[in-house]
Parts: structure tokens; C-alpha cells; sequence
């Protein structure tokens, strides 16, 4: 089986494959970004877009640790960030677009996104 068709079959394996390069505060990190770009309080704002002042009150990082694990994210190609600083948007990459359905799986299932996101403990077999 090619990878896009694995890929196909199971559409959280690009997420939790690059999320297992990076680093465990990378990944909680991740877990923050999606956390306040699909559910966060700051509204209006474009679903799936999550701004650096949200992220950083959310996850209590200081502002230079939190560039860095930025940078590892989007190096693995998990996020993007877009407009100039103070204007920044951070949102996921289209490659990992499928983290919003683990996000609603989550919620609906009552499952902490930090299983899913840091632990990699989410059973991909039970997706959708």
C-alpha cells in the first residue's frame, strides 16, 4: 500500500506520524494551537486560525520557548503561520487539517486532547 493510500485509510496518521519527530513540549504545544483555534474564546475570528496572544495565555510558555517549539511545529510541517508580527496567525498545515476531526472524536468521547495530541495514545482504529 502506498503511503497516500495508508494515508486514505486512516487520515490521522499524517498528524500522528509528525507529531512523533518533535518533542513532547512541541506536541502539547500542538495540542494549545488546536485546542484555541477550534474551540478557543476569541471570537470573531476565522475557524481554524489561533492567534499567538491566545496561545501563550493558554499555555503559559515564555515568549522566546514558544517561537522555538513554533518553529519545530512548522518544520515538521504541522502548522503555518501567516501575517507579520503583531498580526500573526498560526494555523494547522493542509496536510494536517484531519487534527479537527480528532479534536470533535475527542470531544465527543470525552478524551483529554493531550492523549491524542502528546501521549499518541488515541486508537486511530476507532477514526471518524
Amino acid at each position: 500500500m502506498k503511503p497516500t493510500e495508508v494515508r486514505a485509510a486512516r487520515p490521522a496518521l499524517f498528524v500522528f506520524d509528525q507529531l512523533r519527530t518533535v518533542s513532547i513540549p512541541a506536541r502539547k504545544l500542538f495540542a494549545v494551537i488546536v485546542r484555541e483555534a477550534y474551540q478557543g474564546p476569541i471570537h470573531p475570528k476565522p475557524k481554524g486560525i489561533a492567534t499567538p496572544p491566545e496561545i501563550l495565555e493558554a499555555c503559559g510558555l515564555d515568549v522566546g520557548e514558544f517561537y522555538s517549539l513554533l518553529n519545530e511545529l512548522k518544520g515538521a510541517g504541522l502548522i503555518r503561520v501567516s501575517n507579520a508580527y503583531p498580526f500573526e496567525e498560526v494555523q494547522l498545515s493542509p496536510e494536517a487539517v484531519e487534527a479537527e476531526s480528532i479534536v470533535e472524536r475527542c470531544t465527543r468521547e470525552n478524551v483529554p486532547l493531550e492523549e491524542a495530541f502528546v501521549s499518541l495514545t488515541f486508537p486511530l482504529d476507532k477514526q471518524g
